[in-house]
């Protein structure tokens, strides 16, 4: 049977409690307002609100992020900018390619000589992208050519996290440290990258070889030795090199010329090589044979300054001094624009105790924009040498006052070179205060030590060049070139007291210096230390000791 059709009111009942039904594109709709008997209405469908605020936030950030990356790479020029750095929000890595772009601009910049542009990239590309080595290393060259080594030193060891594997980095950054006298900081890092890690590769070689050489000029040769052997480098050029230095310090000296003779024929073209060599035999009074080697190089190679500027000391050795000055025109003329081969001739000028050749250098290469720091300090060690000491003490005072950043930078050496120059003066108090300030650093390798209480014995000052090898001594109780000076100054001075304690030191190392160790025999033999203490037993023990080394030779 049919059922009756309901009445108006029941199906406008039957149509509010049926949900709408929606057809097409309506189905996806969030939400949907219609009017009804009762007013307007507003239907919410929750999953597709939810589905479509993920939609448009989803679009929204994509177009925000489209928009960021068009202004950046097309306003900015940021044309390496990576859209996926800006669309995840992936800040760090975003910032070191914009660092990276800036370096890379710098660089061309550099290419065009546009000298500021290229320096600002470069810093803010550092700021940004910290581990760029090309970017480090080229404003580590900026500081460089504008004479702020604190700041290319500060340059380089902020890169040493970023590069400590990276053997090209570490080799410029030891080679500025070694440069610079640095030595501490070497042996610190070659302490906390080598440890007691022993494994032979190149980089291991590369930091255990500036340790070594940090060592040697810390005059600890038994340390620089033993690194040596323990990374295997005995065998190397720069490893043998080392040795020989270390032969030649230690008093083996015919020993030492042995070593470089033979290296020098393996490496016929190496000037280091031949420049030591020469100078060892210079040293050891082989006139003839530094000429001889001089001679050879320069007949192969008119070109070469340090052949030619070796003659010089030879023509001075024998007193002629037409030949001298002849020779100086030549290479001055023939070397005018070499800041080596001037700065070769202004350490002949200095150790000559020529001051007019030393200025004439000086002037000449900074007038010419030349490398002159190096002529500008040999010039007051040439006044010195040439006993004209109130010129060398007004030479430090120009220099101090048209550079003022040299009283930092030049600190230790100005205040040696005073104080030899006043104590040649007759000016002790001035000169002892100047002293104490060269003394006062902690930096001072030992050649320099070394350099200046031989300078001070030159004018007279005995206990004061005594004082800086006992300080040195003190500062670095295995400073072996020290100690052999103190051992033997003391001797000289007839200094009993400290004598015993000294030698016993150098008999415990390595290699003593076997010339001081037969002069302290006999001296300690001779009856002016008839009454030093342990004095039986201490010659007992240098006795011995040559004995050894002679049964080895």
């Amino acid at each position: 049977m049919t059922e009756p059709l309901s009445n108006a009111d029941d199906l406008k009942h039957i149509e509010q409690r049926q949900p709408l039904q929606h057809k097409g594109l309506r189905r996806f709709a969030p939400f949907w307002i219609r009017r009804t008997s009762k007013g307007w209405q507003v239907q919410v469908f929750w999953k597709w609100l939810a589905v479509s605020l993920v939609i448009l936030g989803i679009m929204g950030w994509l177009g925000g992020a489209s928009a960021a990356y068009v202004f950046v790479k097309y306003k900015r020029g940021f044309t390496e900018a990576r859209f996926t750095d800006i669309m995840f929000l992936r800040w760090d890595a975003y910032q070191v390619s914009a660092g990276d772009f800036f370096i890379k601009n710098a660089q061309e910049d550099l290419k065009k000589q546009k000298f500021r542009e290229a320096f600002y990239g470069l810093r803010l590309g550092l700021i940004k992208s910290p581990a760029n080595k090309e970017g480090r290393l080229l404003l580590a060259q900026f500081y460089g050519l504008w004479k702020r080594p604190d700041l290319t030193r500060q340059t380089l060891l902020d890169g040493f996290a970023y590069h400590k594997n990276d053997t090209d980095y570490l080799k410029t950054l030891f080679s500025f440290l070694l440069q610079q006298q640095d030595d501490q900081q070497v042996i610190s890092y070659y302490k906390q990258l080598l440890g007691n890690d022993s494994t032979i590769s190149p980089r291991n070689q590369l930091v255990a070889l500036a340790a070594a050489s940090s060592c040697y000029f810390r005059g600890n040769y038994d340390e620089a030795e033993a690194i040596l052997q323990r990374y295997q480098l005995e065998g190397s050029r720069d490893g043998r090199l080392l040795i020989a230095r270390i032969n030649w310090e230690t008093g083996a000296r015919d020993q030492a010329i042995d070593r470089l003779r033979a290296l020098a024929s393996e490496m016929p073209n190496d000037e280091e090589l031949y420049t030591q060599t020469v100078t060892y035999l210079r040293e050891a009074g082989r006139d003839d044979e530094a000429r001889r080697e001089s001679f050879v190089r320069a007949l192969a190679n008119p070109r070469n300054a340090r052949a030619r500027i070796d003659q010089l000391y030879a023509y001075q050795k024998e007193g002629d001094a037409a030949s001298v000055k002849s020779n100086v025109e030549e290479i001055f003329n023939d070397f005018s624009s070499d800041p080596n081969a001037l700065l070769a001739l202004a350490d002949f000028a200095a150790n000559s105790g020529d001051p007019v050749l030393a200025r004439r250098i000086y002037d000449h290469a900074k007038a010419r924009n030349l490398n002159w720091e190096g002529a500008a300090l040999m010039t007051v060690e040439a006044n010195i040498v040439a006993k004209k000491y109130q010129a060398a003490i007004e030479m430090v005072r120009l220099l101090q006052s048209e550079n003022p950043d040299w009283n930092k930078r030049y600190y230790s050496v100005f205040n040696g070179l005073q104080a030899i120059a006043h104590y040649g003066l007759g000016d002790a108090e001035a000169a002892q205060l100047f002293l104490n300030n060269f003394l006062g650093q902690n930096n001072v390798r030992a050649d320099n030590l070394i350099a200046v209480s031989k300078r001070l014995l030159t004018v007279g000052a005995k206990a004061q060049a005594r004082q800086v090898l006992d300080q040195a001594v003190q500062a670095d109780p295995l400073n072996q070139a020290a100690l052999s000076n103190l051992v033997q100054l003391d001797l000289d001075l007839n200094n009993t007291p400290p004598l015993a304690a000294n030698v016993r030191k150098l008999l415990a190392m390595r290699k003593p210096s076997q010339a001081v160790l037969r002069s302290a025999y006999r001296q300690l033999g001779s009856d002016l230390f008839l009454f030093s203490p342990d004095r039986t037993a201490l010659l007992q023990d240098l006795r011995a000791a040559l004995t050894v080394s002679l049964s080895k030779s």
